[in-house]
């Protein structure tokens, strides 16, 4: 692959989508884990999770799970303040998905967001900072609340992490493989790139992360966080569901596959048929 390439694994819309593959999420969790997974039976791209109209919702990168946990990953290819609130309240969004009203607390998954960072965040070097609940005055003491997060640095210096995750890293900083899996990687990007279906949300993304560093002088970063999330939500998801509307795609499954509502489908379809005329 062309290093020149920035469509590549860091656009948060190729990686969710590469990691649709089942094998390939797997192995990416295996290697950040540390341990074997058997399967994972769920796994969705962009997934919105919503609780109600009146409370912010969340867009996850990459949502999975298997019998014993739920994941989230998330592909951080700019700079974001308030990266650890922001964990906190995925994790809380991915368990009210588990947790219906009048379930028992023990129906609760093992809670593990993960971020792959293109920079350091805490700037000491390290490529996985990993946070979990323990008491202050007892280190040794867990929450025992199944929560963890992960914050990964493709830039570390550090030697804190197995040859495999480093490999898996060194590919999204620099597209370059280094072994089987990211060869796997490379090929999955090449095949989403040049699916007709992906290439103008891929673009868009691109572009307004483009725009927006233009005046970050001008505007706080997190003025230019929150406006690349609120045009690609609205630009790119519309763009998306027209080009499907084109190719006749039926409305379920596009209401699945960009977990739009039925509401803002039929809006889109509306101003689309206009457009048409």
């Amino acid at each position: 692959m062309n290093k020149d390439n920035k469509y590549g694994i860091r656009n948060q819309v190729v990686f969710g989508l590469v990691m649709k593959n089942e094998r390939l999420s797997k192995t990416c969790l295996e290697r950040i884990l540390g341990k074997k997974i058997t399967s994972l039976k769920y796994i969705e791209s962009e997934k919105v999770a919503e609780v109600s109209a009146t409370v912010h919702g969340t867009r996850f990168d990459v949502y999975c799970e298997d019998d014993e946990s739920i994941y989230n990953i998330e592909m951080q290819a700019y700079v974001v303040s308030a990266l650890g609130k922001r964990s906190r309240y995925y994790q809380d969004m991915m368990d009210m998905i588990l947790l219906d009203k009048g379930d028992d607390y023990n129906l609760l998954k093992k809670n593990i967001v993960i971020f792959i960072c293109t920079y350091d965040p805490f700037g000491l070097g390290r490529y996985m900072y990993t946070f979990e609940n323990r008491c202050a005055q007892e280190p040794d003491l867990s929450l025992e609340d199944e929560t963890t997060k992960i914050i990964l640095n493709t830039k570390g210096t550090q030697n804190d992490i197995p040859l495999p995750l480093r490999h898996f890293l060194h590919f999204i900083d620099t597209d370059e493989v280094s072994d089987d899996y990211t060869r796997e990687l490379e090929q999955e990007v090449e095949i989403v790139r040049n699916d007709d279906r992906w290439r103008q949300p891929i673009m868009t993304f691109e572009q307004l992360l483009k725009d927006c560093k233009y005046d970050t002088e001008l505007r706080t970063r997190q003025e230019v966080t929150e406006e690349v999330t609120k045009r690609v939500t609205e630009e790119v998801t519309e763009n998306v569901v027209r080009r499907m509307l084109d190719n006749n795609l039926p409305k379920d499954d596009i209401i699945k596959c960009t977990g739009i509502t039925e509401e803002m489908f039929d809006q889109i379809k509306a101003v689309h048929h206009q457009t048409k005329q």
